[in-house]
């Protein structure tokens, strides 16, 4: 990936962080509005249920608010009216843990005092509470006096605390003693408890539950997961991109060793058809010449004392009248691989020109080299020819010494074999030695 496009992305990202956390400030904001137009289900409920109860609450609407009307009496321990809002029916409930704020808009008068409130948040969990008993069901208690609040009360929902009394009423583990709000059932408000008994009128003009669609420790999570995601995708991706290259690259190089290898082989291919004929395999006269320097470059000491066997096919125009040039070519090729068989490895093989040949044995005394073209001579009687043809060679030896010109020796060499040829053909003659 480049730096450009590494750029574009980061700018992108840092962008949409910036107005995710804008928005999530500022924004993403939902509420929960329970007033006197929600459509809640609203109930007025007492203590008569109770024994000796004698309270009485009543329901009634002015303008835009609710307004409950209660009779405080005597009768109950713990007298109370409240006022309830019906969010589901369990064991159904209302999930309010994406809330974070409750904002109370009510009042409270009574004719003698200040009148504290309280707000119940009823939730419903199958582990301890039943269908039907409304007393199983987990009550969290918030409490406060309207008139210190004329502007409304905010108060942070996280601090909404589990009623002390419902606890002791109903122990339950550890895990689960904690605030739920998972599954609310109602919300309600009502009288205090051990106050005066008497008129009381609790006036609700909103309750309201605010919290944000993606809460800030959510956002935060899926921020640092996109900017994970976003750069692991990125190494894959770059990875990837790598690994392709690597293997074009390698790809690339297996193909351009290949053509090199190509290109050697043929190269070395030519340098071995501009060294060799190419009918017989053997040297040419360059051939020899290269062959002979790199011996020289070397050590002589391996080529000196040396001698050089020069042999002519005889008749062989007769071959090549009578049999045709591609008989012709069969018998050069089969002569030069008799020879190749019967010499050492190191003896150098020319084609001189025609059916002309030179053999250059290294490390050998003529009387030696005189002996090998007896035995190529005899070799030649008994084997097998194209088209059942006899083929003989005629052959001159020469010694060669360090410090002679190669051409001179060949020419002693060319001479001897043409007074082979002279004599009969078919045989060995070698030239006088030197002095």
């Amino acid at each position: 990936m480049s730096i450009q496009v590494w750029r574009r992305l980061l700018m992108a990202l840092l962008a949409i962080t910036v107005i995710a956390l804008a928005w999530n400030h500022w924004g993403m904001e939902h509420r929960l509005v329970i007033d006197a137009n929600s459509r809640w289900t609203v109930n007025a409920t007492d203590d008569r249920e109770f024994d000796g109860g004698d309270s009485v609450a009543k329901l009634r609407r002015d303008g835009q608010r609710l307004l409950l009307d209660c009779e405080l009496g005597k009768g109950y321990q713990y007298p109370f009216c409240e006022l309830q809002f019906i969010l589901a029916q369990p064991p159904q409930g209302l999930d309010l843990s994406s809330f974070d704020t409750l904002d109370l808009t009510m009042s409270a008068q009574s004719a003698t005092a200040e009148v504290p409130v309280r707000v119940f948040i009823r939730n419903f969990n199958p582990r301890y509470s039943r269908v039907g008993d409304e007393a199983s069901l987990k009550v969290h208690e918030v409490a406060f006096t309207p008139s210190h609040y004329p502007g409304g009360l905010d108060f942070p929902l996280a601090r909404i605390a589990v009623a002390s009394w419902w606890v002791d009423e109903h122990p339950l583990p550890l895990e689960l003693s904690g605030q739920e709000l998972t599954h609310a059932t109602s919300l309600a408000v009502a009288t205090a408890g051990k106050v005066e008994p008497g008129l009381q009128t609790i006036g609700i003009e909103r309750i309201a539950l605010r919290g944000k669609w993606i809460s800030a420790g959510t956002l935060g999570l899926g921020l640092v997961g996109m900017w994970g995601g976003t750069m692991l995708i990125c190494l894959v991706l770059d990875s990837l991109t790598a690994r392709r290259r690597l293997r074009h690259s390698t790809a690339l190089q297996a193909s351009l060793h290949k053509l090199n290898a190509t290109l050697q082989s043929q190269a070395e291919n030519l340098a071995q058809q501009a060294r060799h004929d190419a009918l017989s395999g053997a040297l040419n006269r360059h051939g020899l010449t290269e062959a002979l320097l790199g011996q020289t470059r070397q050590s002589d000491a391996k080529l000196f004392p040396a001698a050089l066997i020069f042999f002519d096919i005889d008749h062989f125009k007769q071959v090549n009248d009578t049999q045709g040039h591609a008989v012709g070519d069969q018998v050069i090729r089969c002569l030069a691989e008799l020879v190749r068989h019967q010499v050492q490895r190191n003896d150098l093989l020319t084609r001189w020109g025609g059916e002309e040949f030179v053999l250059l044995c290294q490390n050998t005394p003529a009387a030696e080299a005189a002996r090998v073209a007896e035995r190529l001579r005899q070799a030649m009687a008994t084997a097998t020819w194209p088209q059942g043809l006899k083929i003989s060679c005629s052959f001159g030896v020469a010694e060669w010494r360090r410090g002679q010109e190669l051409d001179a020796a060949i020419e002693r060499a060319d001479e001897a074999m043409y007074r082979a040829k002279q004599a009969g053909r078919d045989r060995v003659v070698c030239a006088e030695p030197l002095t």
